[in-house]
């Protein structure tokens, strides 16, 4: 197991480490009686997994509900001329299902594809050796896809979600048990939101799960498709297709505030009466700003000397 996963595995509580048979070894301290100093064994610091061996290949079965489908022909063609060639280096995953009667994957799938392809009799295991949980299933299986670069994103969103449906957790509580930001369980998530067709696009790498993302922040599904093909079409990049959206999805005030051009105002004050002026910037020179002040200033006076006679 690599030491992101045991750093994963470590997160998840309980004993994943002693699940997964691993226990290690007391190095014993050989010394050397004729000249007083320590020799080295091959037994120091070796680690032990009790719980490793190897299981009849038809008494192994993959699990119908493991986050990961999607398997390239190519790429299991490779490993299977890889295992006939030097072996199996990595043991599957596996806990035992009394219904079934049968070895179900925890972890692994993959290897146990090619190796049938390759027409194995056996493969070689890691067994759990007690009962897990759904969660414990689940998490185990993300882990050890999540740390594989080809984990499709929607399969990555469908893991995440089992996790919360199943744990009631929040997105930041998947997050920390899987070692990840919340922020990419979110944007994961939020993939989920798109129609059956775009989240196919998605999973196909027609669209970019960044773009997806972009995609799932409109509500109407016709504009949803309408910038899917646009990001297929013209080759939109995530803020490409950020900026597409912002403009479909700004609201009206918004964008008829951004359309009205920009204007001054000025408050002249004096006793108890103000006088306010508002003009365009760029429309209005200096001199139209004092002839409206010269025409406020002769109403004024007009009115002043109109109350003067009526007194």
């Amino acid at each position: 197991m690599s030491t992101k996963a045991m750093r994963l595995a470590g997160r998840l509580g309980g004993n994943m480490s002693e699940s997964l048979g691993v226990r290690l070894a007391a190095a014993p301290s050989h010394v050397d009686s004729s000249r007083g100093i320590p020799s080295v064994s091959p037994e120091d610091g070796r680690t032990r997994d009790r719980l490793a061996g190897h299981m009849e290949i038809d008494r192994v079965v993959p699990d119908p509900d493991q986050p990961r489908k999607f398997f390239s022909d190519e790429s299991l063609e490779h490993l299977a001329a890889s295992l006939k060639k030097t072996g199996q280096l990595q043991p599957i995953r596996v806990r035992w299902n009394e219904g079934l009667g049968k070895w179900v994957i925890i972890s692994g799938e993959r290897r146990y594809r090619a190796a049938l392809l390759a027409g194995l009799t056996t493969i070689s295991c890691s067994f759990a050796d007690r009962p897990l949980t759904e969660s414990e299933i689940r998490q185990e299986s993300l882990i050890e896809n999540l740390l594989r670069e080809d984990l499709r994103p929607i399969e990555a969103a469908n893991g995440y979600q089992q996790l919360m449906e199943m744990n009631g957790w929040t997105m930041q509580q998947v997050a920390d048990a899987l070692a990840v930001s919340k922020g990419a369980v979110s944007k994961a998530l939020s993939l989920l939101k798109l129609p059956e067709d775009i989240q196919e696009r998605v999973e196909q790498g027609e669209i970019s799960p960044s773009a997806g993302y972009e995609v799932s922040r409109m509500k109407d599904e016709s504009a949803q498709r309408e910038l899917a093909d646009r990001i297929v079409s013209e080759g939109l990049r995530r803020d490409e297709a950020g900026e597409a959206v912002g403009k479909t999805t700004r609201p009206k005030s918004q964008a008829k505030a951004a359309e009205k051009p920009a204007s001054t105002t000025k408050v002249f004050s004096a006793g108890g009466a103000r006088l306010s002026i508002t003009w365009p910037t760029k429309a209005v020179t200096p001199g139209d700003v004092v002839r409206v002040l010269e025409e406020a200033l002769a109403q004024a006076r007009g009115r002043v000397e109109v109350e003067s006679e009526a007194a």
